[in-house]
Parts: structure tokens; sequence; C-alpha cells
């Protein structure tokens, strides 16, 4: 053993016999004892220490304090390093120790080299190499002039294969190796060296024992079973293979299962299990077992396959669909079962269950009613109860009742302005719909999906008088529906949605008319005589008047002929009904259409005629210039030009003033006045349709420049 100064600076050195450490005199040595390390560190001037053990990369969290100076760190196969570090009590010095746990793995049957470092060869020149398992034996030994096996120069089981032979490189050579060979392997000195620290272990490798599989295998259907294959680690040493962690194949009917790698295998039990035989083996590394012997599932099951016949067909929510008062059945209820199910029918109602009508497993033919919910078949199995059901789905759709302000009614009479609540009502199975409308308005009010439509009038007016109807409709089925009538009474008023003309045109005489129509809501209809007309003379009005009853209750229309003998029965009219004032109208003159044609003809005619005479004497004045002219040329034309100037202006005028009072005589200044009063701006439409500008024509001739034609004959 070395020792070592005492050094604030932690210092780790590994020896063949006995490992330590000193800092501040603790030094700490190990013991590799079946499996474990045993740290043990001096000198024990404390009552207790603190340590924390490292084990590979995974530190304890938190210190543990001891009372003993040595400390066992257990299955230390598991790791490749264990450090420890011991501080004396009020001390932050950190004393550490580092073990290398070095192990090979072997099978049976191979050969291996073992080696490792020793600290020194010993100064009397001999080493021991010793193997630990149930017991300490001398492998061989090592002097400086050879090595002796057993006092044997060779060995068929050992080689040592250093040179020269006190090198600190111990190595040698284990051929044909045995799970007896499987060990602790150190050197040194003397026997304390077969357990210090510094060694290998070798572990040999052996297939895992033959499984045997155990579990309940009589199990019920609809549950887990779980079977487990037990199996152990045949490697040696023993606190190696005790360590070791198996794998699990699973076989079912001789095929493997993929996915259960498990040593318990869970699965759910159905009764097809019956005929699978069941097996597995187990692995260690890459050793794997025998198989093991097969077993068979003996699945119990009861009644939970109940089959009827024939097999009712269900609708898209599993239920059958069937009217009320139609029949079902007959049905035969059959279920696999052991030992046999005692087997019955039942039926269920809002009430319960209770017998159906049936036979041994058969259920009857029967009728079936809105309440029924279910038939179902009872298999009672040991001290237990299976049922497979016919689930019905009723349909059915009741007549509609009628609720007038949370009564019922079919026809009722409400004051005008008062709240009107309209219930309606139809049961039925599927969920109807209902429908309510107005029949003479031939109006849909509302429409709702369900057994019930609640509608509100607020305040009923007269124009809510109708007869009504509430349809109920299902598919598959009749509608049903119920009619009610509702009358809400109300005064007159005039109705400002019908038909209605204010203003009327007419001519006057004795026998003239005008026809008035006026719309009216009223609620029973009034009487022709309470109406009043009342015309421009503000006197009451001699008028034949009736009452045109509409095609519903509460429209109707006053129909009156009021007379218009003359100018003083044109104006403002007003309607009255017993005194309360309904509406007006207002009469006015109409000009007579008639006589606009024949003036327009007459007009037309005038201004034919003047043209003619225009033409004329525009001609007359051309032949007398004409002579004048050829006359004068005679005598020259230079006296002549200034008086046949003055002439022709005077004749011009004479022509002018003769065309002005033919057309005068003619009566053309009324015929013009006619055809600017009736053709708008003097445009008129002859028979080709086409606009001819009278009134602008005839001025346009009226305001020539007289002298304008002889400026025209002379060119």
């Amino acid at each position: 053993m070395v020792k070592l100064p005492p050094l604030n600076v932690l210092f780790i050195i590994k020896c063949g016999l006995l490992s330590f450490v000193h800092s501040q005199n603790v030094q700490i040595s190990t013991r590799f004892m079946s499996g474990n390390v045993i740290f043990t560190w001096t000198p024990s001037n404390y009552s207790s220490h603190f340590i924390l053990i490292t084990r590979d990369t995974t530190r304890d969290k938190i210190w543990t304090r001891v009372t003993d100076t040595q400390y066992t760190v257990r299955d230390v196969l598991l790791y490749d390093n264990i450090t420890i570090n011991v501080r004396t009590p009020g001390s932050a010095t950190d004393n550490r120790m580092a073990y290398n746990v070095f192990k090979i793995k072997i099978k049976v049957g191979d050969t291996v080299n073992l080696s490792w470092t020793a600290p020194f060869f010993p100064v009397a020149g001999l080493y021991i190499v010793y193997h630990t398992y149930r017991e300490n034996i001398t492998v061989f030994r090592i002097e400086s002039s050879g090595v002796s096996y057993g006092g044997y120069n060779q060995s068929s089981k050992y080689t040592y294969l250093t040179r020269p032979c006190n090198s600190t490189n111990i190595m040698f050579e284990i051929r044909n190796i045995t799970m007896d060979d499987a060990g602790y392997y150190n050197g040194g000195s003397n026997d304390e060296a077969a357990w210090s620290g510094g060694g290998v272990v070798l572990i040999v490798h052996n297939k895992p024992s033959k499984p045997k599989i155990t579990g309940d295998l009589n199990v019920e259907v609809n549950r887990y079973i779980a079977l487990t294959c037990s199996s152990q680690s045949s490697s040696a040493p023993d606190y190696y293979s005790k360590l070791v962690t198996l794998s699990y194949t699973w076989f079912v009917n001789e095929t493997k299962m993929g996915r259960e790698t498990g040593e318990i295998l869970r699965f759910y039990v159905t009764r097809d299990l019956k005929y699978n035989r069941y097996s597995c083996t187990a692995t260690e590394d890459d050793l794997e077992s025998e198989r093991s012997d097969t077993v068979h599932i003996n699945p119990l099951y009861g009644p939970d396959r109940i089959k009827i016949t024939p097999e009712p067909v269900l609708n898209v929510n599993g239920n059958l669909t069937v009217r009320e008062g139609e029949t079902i059945g007959p049905f035969v209820c059959t279920a696999d079962c052991n030992p046999p199910c005692n087997i019955s029918w039942k039926v269920k109602d809002p009430d319960g269950f209770s017998d159906a009508l049936s036979e041994m497993r058969t259920l009857m033919q029967q009728a079936v009613q809105r309440n029924i919910q279910l038939f179902g078949c009872i298999a009672h199995w040991k001290d237990k109860m299976f049922q497979k059901s016919i689930q019905l789905d009723v349909q059915y759709l009741d007549i509609s009742t009628i609720y007038i302000n949370d009564v019922s009614s079919s026809n009722v009479e409400v004051s005008e302005n008062a709240t009107l609540r309209i219930s309606c009502h139809v049961d039925g199975n599927p969920i109807p719909t209902l429908r309510l409308s107005r029949v003479q308005a031939d109006t849909e009010l509302d429409e709702r999906q369900g057994a019930w439509l609640n509608y509100t009038i607020d305040t009923a007016q007269c124009t809510d008088t109708d007869t009504y109807r509430c349809r109920g409709t299902s598919t598959g089925f009749n509608n049903r529906e119920k009619v009610f009538s509702i009358n809400v009474p109300c005064n007159i008023s005039f109705d400002s949605g019908g038909n209605f003309k204010s203003t009327y045109g007419s001519k006057s005489g004795l026998d003239t008319t005008v026809n008035v129509a006026v719309p009216i809501i009223a609620n029973p209809h009034p009487q022709a005589s309470d109406f009043t007309w009342v015309g421009p003379l503000h006197e009451p009005v001699s008028a034949r008047t009736t009452i045109c009853i509409g095609d519903v209750a509460y429209r109707h229309t006053i129909r009156s002929s009021l007379p218009v003998k003359d100018r003083n029965f044109f104006g403002s009219y007003t309607l009255s009904y017993k005194g309360e004032i309904i509406t007006k109208i207002t009469i006015n003159p109409e000009d007579d259409e008639t006589s606009r044609p024949y003036i327009v003809a007459i007009a037309l005619l005038s201004f034919l005629l003047g043209l003619t005479w225009l033409i004329v004497a525009l001609v007359v004045i051309y032949k007398r210039r004409h002579h004048s002219v050829h006359q004068n040329s005679k005598h020259g034309d230079e006296s002549i030009q200034p008086e046949e100037t003055l002439n022709m202006t005077q004749q011009y005028d004479d022509v002018h003033d003769m065309v002005a009072d033919k057309l005068e005589a003619q009566n053309m200044s009324q015929d013009y006045d006619d055809v600017q009063g009736t053709v708008a701006e003097g445009n008129y439409t002859n028979a080709n349709g086409d606009n001819t500008v009278i009134e602008d024509s005839y001025t346009e001739l009226g305001r020539r420049d007289p002298e304008t034609p002889y400026e025209e004959f002379k060119a």
C-alpha cells in the first residue's frame, strides 16, 4: 500500500491488490464481493461520514450519512463506473474514489482473453491469479522464472500470455468456456487480493430455462386473460443472472405474435379462442430457450350471441319501424350458451317489463300500440341474464287540436285590438310539420317542426277575420288538419289598400252621372242607406248607392252614381257614414274631344286656300313686271329703273293686302285660334303621321319682307 501525503487536490489511483485515495488523512479502498463493491476508508477518527455515490452519470441527489467506515454499492454489474465521494463532518473537502467495473460476456464453448494492469509486481517475485465464484481458487502462479498451473508447466485450460513474466500487464487465455468458468478474476500476493478491486468479471451466457405458461385458462368471454411465460436466466455468475431481463416471444397456433415481447400476454377472450394453442420462448441476448408446452384456452361464454329469426329490418337508428295498429311477428329467439339458457320474451312499455305473448322461444304475432317500446328476448345463464331487444319505432299522426287564447275552440269572436293567441297541437312520430294558414286570404302564417305551433296576434284587427287551417303532415300519413273561424268585428273605415280613384272628369247634363267606387273595411258589412254624399254646394246629393260584398268578410266596395246636371255639380264630394266622413272625391269638367278633329281639318283647309291665293298673286305680279320691263326697255334702262322699283314695291303691298283680306274673309283668324288651342304650339299631325307647323308658317308669311320678292324676281 502506498501512502500519499495530505493534499487539497484529489488523486485517484487504481491498484491490483488494494486501491485507495488519501486526502486529509482519508484513505479509500475497494473490494468486490458477489456482484457488490465495498468502499472502505480510514482512519476512523469520526463517528460518521457523508458520502455521495455516482453510478455512471447518475449522481445521488442528496448526501448519505453513515456511521460506519465502509459503504456497499450493490449490483455494480449494471454499471460501468461507480464513484464515491466521502466528506468528514464539518468539511467541504471531497475525497473521491472511482471504481471501474470490468466485465466480459462470453458463451459456453468459446475462448476468451482476460487482462488487467497490476500496480506493481510483488517484490517477493510471486503473483497469484485467483478465480472467485462460489469459492476462491487459484488459477495459476506467476514467478519471474515462469508460470505454474497447479504444479504443471502447461494447462489445457489456461495459458498465460504476458512476457516477461514479471510484467505488470496481466493477460491470459481461457479455453473451452464452461459455466464453471464464470466469476471474478483478480491477482495479488495473497488470498485477500482475490476480492480486491481492479479485477475482471467473466460472464458466461447460456440460453434461458424452458418456459412454463401459467394462468387461468378457463375464462368467460368478453374478459381479458393474462398468461405468464415463466423462465430464468441460466447465465453465470448468479449475481449477474438475477439482474438479467429476458425478452419473450409468444406463439399462437405455431405462428409468432409480432408485437408480444413481454413476460405476460394479455388478450381479450372470445368464443373462437377455444381453437387456439399458445406457447412461448425466452431470450437472453441472442440465446433463445426451448419452446414451452402449448396451452389451450377454454372460453366460457353465455348467451351474448342471441339470434332472432327472421332478422328484423331496422332503420338507420337501429329500430323496427311499424305503424300503430299494425302487427309484427312471429320471431324465434335462439342463443348459443353453455350450459343451455332459459329463454323468454318480454315487452316493455312506460310501466316497465311484462310477459309478451309467446310460446317457448317464439314471439307470437301481435298488434302494436304507440306505448310499446320494445320486445326483448331474455336469456338466463347461470346467475346472469342477457337480452337482445327489438326496439320499436311506432309511428302515428293524431288529428289537430286548436286552442284559442288557451281555450279549446273551433270558432271564436275576438274584440278588435285584443290579443289573439292561436295554438295548434298535433302529436305524431316522427315529429310532424305543422302549418297555420288563412283560407280566404290564401296566406301561410307559420310553419314549425314539432307537436306545437303557437302564433300570436298582438292586436287583432278586422283584417284578421278569416277561416284558418291548422295542418299536420308527416311522411307516409294522410294530412291531419282542423279548420276554424276567427271573427273580429270592426267599425267602417276607408280601405287604403283597395282600388280607389279620387278625381273624375265629366261633362254636365241632365242625364249625366259619374260612377264612383270607394273601398271600405267593415265587419259586418254596412247598409247602403247609411251612406250620404255631400256635393260642392254643401248639400246632400241624391245618389244611387249600392254595396258590393267582397271575397272576404271585412272588405267591401261602395258604388254610387253621382248626378252632374250642370257646371255647379263640378267640385268636391264627401262620403259619410252615419255622419262620419269616410273619404272625398273631386269631379272636374272635361273638354268635348269629338270636335277637335273637325277644327283641325278646317284650319288645314283654310291654310291651303290662303297659300293658293298667295301663289296666284305672285304669278300675276310676275307677268305684269315682265310686260313693263319689256315696254320700258325701248326708252332706256336708266330712266326707268327708279320708277320700276317703286311700282314693284307698291304692287307687292297691294297683293299682300289682298291676300290678308281674303284670309280674313274666310275666318282664318278664328280657325287659327281653334287650331292653336287644339294642337299644342301649332304642331299638327297629318294623315301620314307627319308634324306640320301651322302657326309658324302662317306667321312667317305675315312677316315676310316686302322687298324680297322683287329681289328674287330680279335675280
